[in-house]
Parts: C-alpha cells; sequence; structure tokens
C-alpha cells in the first residue's frame, strides 16, 4: 500500500503559528453562519467515521479503541491533523462571500 504524504508546516514558521492556531483565529473573526457550517461539516465527517467504526467495535469501547489507535499512530495522526487543519481553512476561504 502506497503511503500518504501529508503537508507538513514547521510548528516554528515565520509567524510563529501553527495550523491549529491559524483556523482557530479565521474561525474567531469568520461570519458565525460560515464558521457554523464548518463547524458542521467537521461534526458530520466524525459522526460518520464514528458509524463505520461501530460496525467493528462495541459502541462503549470506541473511546477506548480511538486512545490506542492514536498512542500507536501518534506521530502520523498529527501529521494528518496538521493537514486537516490547513484544508480546513481552505475550506473556509472558499466559502467566503466574493
Amino acid at each position: 500500500m502506497k503511503k500518504k504524504i501529508y503537508l507538513i508546516e514547521d510548528d516554528n514558521d515565520i509567524l510563529s503559528k501553527t495550523p491549529k492556531t491559524k483556523f482557530l483565529e479565521i474561525l474567531e473573526v469568520i461570519d458565525k453562519d460560515v464558521s457554523s457550517e464548518i463547524l458542521d461539516d467537521i461534526i458530520t465527517n466524525y459522526a460518520c467515521m464514528e458509524h463505520i467504526i461501530k460496525e467493528k467495535i462495541y459502541e462503549d469501547k470506541i473511546n477506548e479503541y480511538l486512545k490506542n489507535y492514536y498512542a500507536t499512530n501518534k506521530d502520523d495522526i498529527d501529521d494528518i491533523k496538521k493537514s486537516l487543519y490547513m484544508e480546513f481553512v481552505g475550506n473556509i476561504i472558499f466559502k467566503l462571500p466574493q
């Protein structure tokens, strides 16, 4: 299986801001309708993923499974998180009125 390469940003970039910090700053200043739509999209995706996991794992074991999975794959998951924050920023910019 080919390994995905995620966009990785150095936490010590020129502006000294992480992708998470940039995302949260933008989320604070944009229109509430746009931020609500972005957060709803994120929750929808999370709910879909949880539903998929429920097909293989008992519902009361999901949090434990996720915690163990994160501990085992921390570096990869952290890289994916950074890429997702940057993707979300792109989604916000795309949804802003022109």
